[in-house]
């Protein structure tokens, strides 16, 4: 899995969900729902008038065709650092729409449409948009809301936690990735990543 070099983010992204579900239609409307839903995100770079900059980012975007990307979920000026560090898994083989976890600071609050996501043993990430405000006691722990996507696979317990600097993890999508090479040396760049998983 490559990723960009840390001086490298978006200037502009649009994110989507990707929903494996549906809605059926006859005498009325059932929504069914699929596991599977998980995040596409079109990111625009700022013009680089890097030279080298720009030819690492061009070189790791056409290996990351096949080998794949990781970058860092644009947060804005959502500030999500009092979450602290240190967040992990608590407690292995959970499944659904909630995910317990710990190492949260005491009485820290993950709001709803907070950002985070969890590492896999492999070093996968998954990313996950928080459904509902949720506190932590004493103890550092919580349960987050993760019914937007669902868990997508069952983690270690003490799997690593991304809030402060979530990632979205996937793929190249399209059959063609483009930059322009323009006469001002500002190598202007957009693609689009989609998880995997």
């Amino acid at each position: 899995m490559l990723e960009f070099p840390p001086n490298i983010v978006p200037n502009g992204a649009i994110a989507s969900i990707v929903d494996r579900g549906g809605v059926q239609r006859g005498a009325s409307a059932l929504r069914v729902d699929r596991l599977g839903n998980h995040y596409r995100i079109a990111m625009t770079l700022p013009p680089l008038d890097d030279e080298d900059g720009a030819r690492v980012v061009v070189s790791r975007l056409i290996r990351a065709k096949r080998k794949g990307l990781r970058v860092p979920y644009p947060l804005l000026s959502v500030d999500q650092s009092g979450c602290g560090t240190g967040v992990v898994v608590d407690g292995a083989g959970q499944t659904g729409g909630s995910i317990r976890v710990r190492g949260l600071p005491p009485y820290a609050i993950v709001r709803e449409g907070f950002w985070f996501s969890i590492e896999s043993s492999s070093g996968q990430h998954y990313l996950h948009n928080v459904g509902a405000d949720a506190a932590a006691g004493i103890d550092g722990r919580a349960t987050l809301s993760v019914d937007d996507t669902m868990l997508r696979r069952a983690f270690a317990d003490g799997a690593r936690v991304h809030l402060v600097r979530p990632m979205i993890e996937g793929l190249i999508d399209g059959s063609e990735q483009d930059w322009e090479l323009a006469v001002d040396h500002n190598t202007r760049i957009e693609f689009t990543i989609e998880e995997a998983a």
